[in-house]
């Protein structure tokens, strides 16, 4: 058989993951609009064939970033390490578009680790053929299957009612919806999401005001006004029946009143409904409140390994610690 061979390119290959939302066009349109993070391909052919493009990113990993306990980032929060991960820096689930086999990844991480000394796979399922590699729990993708009407398909009739009360406390607040971002509203609603970012406990990626402006296109926001006052976005991306919730940011003052988080997620899945999606994501946060909107856990893990043998047995021994906190869980 033919040996694979790879092509190491900064071009998005055209009709890369095509059918999601979370394809081409949105891989392209973050190719400079987040800082730290250099993002490529890797286009792997054999006998001349195309058989498989794996997107991979370069950056420096801040060890404390899945650290929930405070005693473990006093430790580490200092320490970062170069690293070369197959799939992208603001996808929950990792996707190759083609084969996936384990022939494939020890050609790929024969060229990563040439890139930096922990080569990484993000967001991936249980059975990833990596070999060589440490697995380690990531964080789980919620995901949401629409079947005609969402208020009758919730379980529980005390649900339906905790949900209605939240939206009822929302009622001072006015909503639009926009087939992509009004320039009008950049300025603010990036100013949003660094307000939501900042208070994560879990901050990888980055966002330049690019990254909104580029996305654009792809999208459909829900806008939150207080009188006349932007207070709160949420970002989705489509293609066909499925989306995918990308970024919410809000002012926290306007949220304590007026539960202004889960008014923004309510109203997004009532856009959902009304077109038609059959299938959202909803990342990686907030689980318990997911799980009452009846969304599934899709579990995800994250494989690590080191050039050097023996950095790669400590990080065999201490992998447990790259995994999501019990908070990060809830």
């Amino acid at each position: 058989m033919n040996a694979i061979e790879l092509l190491d390119t900064e071009d998005t290959p055209r009709g890369f993951l095509k059918d999601l939302p979370e394809g081409e066009d949105f891989y392209r349109a973050c190719q400079h609009a987040i800082p730290e993070f250099t993002m490529n391909y890797l286009v792997a052919t054999r006998a001349g064939e195309r058989i498989a493009v794996i997107p991979y990113f370069v950056t420096n990993f801040r060890l404390n970033t899945m650290l929930g306990n405070s005693r473990l980032i006093r430790m580490f929060g200092w320490a970062k390490l170069g690293i070369a991960c197959i799939g992208h820096p603001t996808v929950g689930l990792g996707r190759i578009d083609g084969e996936v086999s384990g022939e494939l990844l020890d050609t790929a991480y024969r060229l990563l680790s040439r890139k930096a000394a922990i080569v990484a796979c993000k967001g991936f399922a249980k059975d990833l053929p990596a070999r060589g590699f440490v697995r380690a729990a990531g964080l789980p993708v919620a995901m949401l299957h629409l079947d005609g009407d969402f208020w009758g398909n919730l379980h529980g009739h005390k649900i339906r009612n905790d949900l209605k009360r939240k939206l009822k406390a929302s009622s001072a607040l006015r909503f639009e919806q926009h087939d992509g971002l009004p320039e009008s509203h950049l300025d603010r609603v990036y100013e949003l999401y660094l307000n939501t970012r900042n208070r994560s406990s879990i901050q990888f990626e980055y966002l330049s005001p690019e990254y909104f402006s580029n996305t654009s296109r792809l999208s459909i926001y829900v806008l939150a006004f207080l009188d006349d006052q932007l207070v709160g976005f949420a970002q989705m991306l489509f293609k066909g029946d499925k989306a995918v919730g990308k970024y919410l940011g809000m002012d926290y003052a306007v949220n304590r009143g007026h539960d202004l988080y889960f008014a923004l997620y309510l109203q997004a899945l009532e856009i959902c409904s009304q077109q038609s999606f059959r299938e959202i994501e909803f990342g990686e946060s907030s689980y318990r409140f997911k799980k009452e909107l009846g969304c599934k856990l899709v579990e995800t893990w994250v494989y690590y390994r080191h050039r050097n043998p023996i950095a790669h047995a400590l990080l065999s021994r201490f992998a447990f610690l790259l995994e999501p906190s019990s908070d990060e869980l809830r």
